[in-house]
């Protein structure tokens, strides 16, 4: 069994979340300083939006989305960006401050965004920021999303 570890993010992985961010700010309709209930929101319905056009998205719209949606659940819950090697895979993720949860918000939103079911983007936020998520123990590292 391979144990998970948190991990610094190198500068280049920061560069590319900022890169892209204005991408996911501009498709989600909302500015950089959202509140972090109005980006997810904002985010859900962008999701939703695009299961309506049926519209394909680039790559770096949807790191963008991610990376929108993931600021709000930093923003309201205090978790922080990190890597986390899991194996011989690593993710870029959000992890909770004792490392007992975490989430990918980019691989997240990509699947939201190519699946068929209705978004559940605004929901995972609504659980997060509420802190109503699966019990995990300390340094679990028990993904939701």
């Amino acid at each position: 069994m391979t144990t998970r570890r948190v991990e610094p993010l190198p500068g280049t992985v920061y560069e590319h979340l900022a890169a892209v961010l204005p991408e996911g700010l501009a498709l989600a309709g909302v500015g950089v300083d959202a509140s972090p209930l109005e980006a997810a929101t904002a985010v859900d319905a962008a999701i939703r939006q695009q299961h309506e056009d049926r519209k394909e998205l680039s790559e770096s719209q949807i790191a963008g989305l991610g990376v929108v949606w993931g600021k709000a659940v930093s923003q309201a819950t205090g978790w922080t960006w990190a890597g986390i090697a899991d194996g011989e895979t690593n993710h870029v993720c959000l992890v909770a401050q004792d490392h007992a949860h975490a989430c990918s918000p980019i691989a997240f939103i990509k699947e939201q965004i190519e699946g068929t079911s209705a978004s559940t983007a605004l929901v995972l936020f609504n659980l997060i920021a509420s802190g109503t998520l699966p019990k995990a123990a300390l340094e679990e590292l028990l993904f939701v999303g």
